[in-house]
Parts: C-alpha cells; sequence; structure tokens
C-alpha cells in the first residue's frame, strides 16, 4: 500500500476500516511454558521482519502468551524499525507529514523486536517460517526495502542461533549490510547482526494494531497501555489515541 494511504490508515479505529471482520480472540496465557523451554534460560533479545509489522506482531504476540506464559507488561513483542545504518538525531519514525526521521528514507525495515530464553528460539524461529514461507510476505502490494524479509541476531549471521533458524529455514540467508532494498521474488531473508542494526522500537499508536486484513480486538489493542510513547511526529500528534 502506499506509504501515505496507510500513514493515514493507521490512526482510524478498527471499525471504520475493519467493520467487515469479526473479532479475533486472544489466547489464554498457559499455567506452564513448553517443558523443552529451560527454566531460567539466558533471555537474547532478536528481531523478525516480512512485510508489514502489524501482523506480525499478533502472531508473536500469541507465541509469548501460549508457549512463555508471558501476559499484559511481560510481554515483549514490539513493532520497531532495524537494518538500516542511518538515524535522525537519534530517531527512527514511521513516515510523517514533516519528513522526520523516515525510517524508509533511512533505510530501515518493519520488524518486531522481543526478548525471548534461549531454549525457546526455535521455536519463535520456526514461526517465522510458518508466516513468511521462503521469505514471502503476505502483504505483496506493500513494495520497497521497507518491507523486506529480514531476521536480527547478536552476531548476525555468525550467531550461535544460526542452527535454529536455518534448521527450519525455507529460504536462503544472507548476511545483512544494511539499507537493502526489497527481497521480495529473491527467495532470500537478510540475517543482521542486532549489535550493529539494532531495533528502534516504533510508535506507540503503531504497537498491538490491527492488520489491514485482521481485526484482533479489545483485549489485543488493551495491551498498548504497556507501550511507551516515542519522541517521533506521529506520537507526539495523534496521543490522543494511545
Amino acid at each position: 500500500m502506499p506509504m501515505n494511504q496507510r500513514y493515514y490508515l493507521s490512526f482510524l479505529l478498527p471499525s471504520l476500516f475493519l467493520s467487515g471482520c469479526a473479532d479475533a480472540a486472544l489466547p489464554q496465557a498457559c499455567a506452564h511454558p513448553d517443558p523443552s523451554i529451560r527454566s531460567g534460560d539466558t533471555e537474547v533479545k532478536v528481531y523478525f521482519g516480512c512485510g508489514c509489522f502489524w501482523h506480525v506482531q499478533h502472531e508473536f504476540v500469541v507465541d509469548e502468551m501460549t508457549k512463555l506464559c508471558r501476559q499484559d507488561g511481560n510481554i515483549t513483542a514490539r513493532t520497531a524499525y532495524a537494518g538500516g545504518t542511518h538515524m535522525d538525531n537519534g530517531l527512527v519514525c514511521y513516515h510523517n507529514a514533516l519528513g522526520k526521521a523516515d525510517y524508509g528514507q533511512l533505510g530501515h525495515s518493519e520488524v518486531v523486536s522481543m526478548s525471548v530464553p534461549v531454549s525457546a528460539f526455535a521455536t519463535f524461529a520456526q514461526t517465522f517460517w510458518d508466516i513468511c514461507p521462503k521469505g514471502v510476505r503476505r502483504d505483496v502490494q506493500d513494495i520497497g526495502g521497507e518491507y523486506r524479509s529480514v531476521v536480527g541476531l547478536p552476531g548476525g549471521i555468525h550467531s550461535s542461533l544460526m542452527k535454529d533458524l536455518a534448521s527450519s529455514a525455507t529460504a536462503k540467508l544472507v548476511p545483512g549490510t544494511g539499507n537493502e532494498g526489497d527481497t521480495l521474488g529473491s527467495d532470500t531473508v537478510i540475517v543482521y547482526d542486532s549489535d550493529h542494526f539494532p531495533a528502534h522500537v516504533a510508535e506507540k499508536y503503531h504497537q498491538f494494531h490491527d492488520d489491514m486484513m485482521d481485526h484482533y480486538g479489545g483485549a489485543y489493542h488493551a495491551l498498548r497501555g504497556f507501550a511507551d510513547n516515542t519522541k517521533c511526529p506521529g506520537d507526539q500528534s495523534w496521543s490522543i489515541i494511545s
């Protein structure tokens, strides 16, 4: 979708553009994590991107709730921007009328960042491949480097987590150098070193947002209350909907 169109739609109440969609129920958080996930395991910060970040975040929120037994403020999945080599006075922001710190112009892509136990990473990697088979996003109408398929790991392609990412991979994994263009049609996923290409958390209004094709319901939207405002123009101008 053209950036200006999606920019303005992102501020509309879900009922205005999803009136024909039924609410999706948010699952109950599990009582006990999967036994394969070690208790007290070291947490690792990672990110995944495959097209628009709204539905990608929802998938990983469900994972956190049903596989890690997290809820409310313990849920770590956040929409974010990553993969660019530039910032604007420390900011990376969504497209905005001021043209300030525009993530696309700065070379970044849309991602979802999160913190998971190392022993749970393989499970989350499998979710990524389920929603991004062969590195192909479902919203192919969104074109450009902002929607490229990416993964961010500490150490990048040399990360100890690569074996878990590669074990279920359905696309070629290539090292990221920053500011890449679209990956659509290339059967590749770019792997960034998150130490050098960190995720920049997106505006509060982009957190726990309905996708253009799915309405996730009030319980999901309420999680936005646990997200922080940024210093980007969107959050400053539209705080009324936060």
